[in-house]
């Protein structure tokens, strides 16, 4: 087998942070709850980025195994600049740098890992507050796991019905901060976080989905069947970005009004104009309409923009990195309060 290197990259570390940053947010909001325990931080931090890679892993594998699109498609939508063809899946397969067995052998170290730290959290977990936490620990895994599994598993292949965005929303939003909730403090519900988690969620799903959204004629050429295309039209589609970009400030506002969350998570707020420039543009873009693609400085960071315009992935890169880091300030300025809070 290939060594730790070669299957992070192949895992897609660099969407690490779509998992990594919802379970951080969940281990730092569960300060200061009865029954916390830092002990557990490290195994559950370092067991969601395991699932996460494994599962990318996983994909890969059903992926290969159901059948690519050929190079011929692949070539022809890449001349005509299409991202999705460009991230051949499994070219590490097909160009004989690993087997099919390798891969298989991958995901079970990735996933054999992850069930090695929730493991021990479950025992921790019994012996702390009981059977009840430890099974609220394992059902939240085990869901995850699921679902994570059937995303491009047989039998129900969710990813294949328009249903890969809302896998993905519940695994990285209530699965992921609910299950880290249980794991730190033993409490196997709290409807709080249920409603933060879906905010969290909806941000997650919003990175994914403004891809679909782009690249819809793509996709369905790749035999790709997203959620951008169970909705249709160009109309709909821009008001699911919107939807989902703005839902997050209604669930924390529920939290300040009803569960008495501090209103200082209303900083948070100082995205909403990344939000909205998120809807704006796509909503030019989908529908053919002049746009600035022009990255400003509240925007957050997009990296070497010149070298993205040169590749001609600037259409692409402004939108997907916007979403992402409307996310990512959204987790860290949760987390950042919260911290200050409690000190």
């Amino acid at each position: 087998m290939k060594g730790l290197k070669f299957w992070l990259n192949n895992a897609r570390k660099i969407a690490l942070p779509q998992s990594a940053l919802p379970c951080l947010t969940a281990i730092v909001l569960s300060i200061g709850q009865d029954g916390f325990c830092w002990l557990f931080a490290i195994p559950v931090f370092l067991g969601v980025c395991a699932a996460h890679l494994g599962m990318n892993l996983a994909d890969d594998l059903f992926d290969y195994r159901k059948g690519l699109p050929s190079g011929e498609i692949r070539s022809t939508l890449v001349a005509e600049g299409s991202v999705r063809a460009r991230m051949e899946k499994c070219a590490y397969i097909l160009s004989g740098e690993a087997t099919e067995k390798d891969l298989r052998r991958a995901v079970i170290l990735f996933l054999g890992f992850a069930g090695l730290m929730g493991l021990g959290v479950v025992a921790g977990q019994f012996f702390m507050n009981g059977p009840g936490a430890a099974t609220a620990v394992a059902a939240y895994a085990l869901g995850g796991l699921i679902l994570g599994i059937e995303y491009s598993g047989a039998p129900l292949r969710l990813g294949y019905h328009g249903l890969g965005e809302v896998v993905i929303g519940l695994i990285f939003g209530p699965l992921n901060i609910l299950g880290t909730a249980a794991a730190m403090t033993g409490t196997a519900f709290r409807a709080d976080l249920l409603l933060f988690s879906l905010g969290v969620g909806c941000l997650v799903t919003n990175i994914v989905y403004v891809h679909s959204v782009m690249e819809t004629g793509a996709d369905r050429r790749l035999g790709k069947f997203t959620f951008a295309h169970l909705l249709r039209s160009n109309t709909s589609r821009t008001a699911a970005v919107a939807l989902l970009a703005l839902l997050p400030f209604v669930f924390l506002a529920a939290d300040i009004l009803f569960f008495d969350w501090s209103p200082w998570f209303l900083l948070t707020l100082a995205t909403v104009p990344m939000s909205l420039s998120l809807v704006l543009s796509t909503w030019k873009f989908v529908n053919g309409k002049p746009r600035k693609d022009i990255p400003r400085w509240w925007m957050g960071p997009m990296g070497d923009w010149k070298a993205a315009v040169d590749a001609g992935l600037d259409w692409f890169l402004f939108r997907w990195l916007l979403a992402r880091n409307i996310d990512t300030f959204f987790c860290l300025t949760v987390i950042i309060v919260h911290i200050c809070l409690v000190i």
